[in-house]
């Protein structure tokens, strides 16, 4: 028998991977918690026993998840290679990532329509990421392959370059056919503006 735990546990996965789908498809803001609840075949009345609003799923969403994508993307790239081999691989799967994957297209094009305290924990959520950039970006600047510019500047660089790159594959008529042209010349773009001399 099924412990009434579990059973819960297994709702609100189910919730969790409906919205996914949902607002990947149409979008946060035109995705309801009675789409969600529906897609899984439960009452509209019953997602909120387990989420006050599809803003706050969301945010559970990206808490939940996101850190799971950033830790597979860093762990997948040698800390012996050089800085700049580094931030090509981190960038190119970084980009993928943007464009490709559902989380990244919500995260892309949703998390500046959603409150202040809701941006606040998404961006928390990428914190490894964004940490990961950061050491390999002062990386290169103790070996000599990257300027040294004031952190916020670089970060800002890397930052609109991937979601640029991301936004570009989203765009297309064909995504999967262009991810890795489009991350390869957008991360090639950002080598050699981060480039030192």
């Amino acid at each position: 028998m099924t412990s009434r735990r579990s059973t819960r546990e297994d709702t609100r996965t189910a919730l969790l991977d409906a919205a996914l789908e949902e607002f990947a498809h149409h979008g946060f803001r035109n995705t309801t918690h009675a789409d969600i609840a529906s897609a899984i075949g439960i009452g509209r009345t019953t997602f909120y026993e387990y989420f006050e609003s599809t803003e706050d799923l969301l945010v559970q969403l990206v808490e939940e998840r996101l850190p799971v994508v950033v830790a597979d993307i860093v762990e997948a790239i040698s800390n012996d290679l050089p800085p700049v081999e580094r931030m090509r691989e981190l960038g190119i799967r970084t980009v993928e990532f943007v464009g490709l994957d559902h989380l990244g297209l919500i995260l892309h094009t949703e998390s500046m329509r959603v409150s202040e305290d809701t941006q606040r924990r998404i961006a928390l959520a990428h914190a490894g990421l964004v940490g990961a950039f950061a050491e390999v970006f002062e990386d290169g600047v103790a070996a000599g392959d990257f300027r040294d510019l004031p952190v916020n500047v670089a970060g800002q660089l890397m930052f609109q370059t991937v979601m640029g790159a991301g936004r570009s594959i989203m765009d297309s008529a064909d995504p999967k056919q262009q991810v890795h042209e489009t991350a390869e010349i957008s991360i090639d773009f950002l080598i050699r503006g981060l480039a030192a001399g």
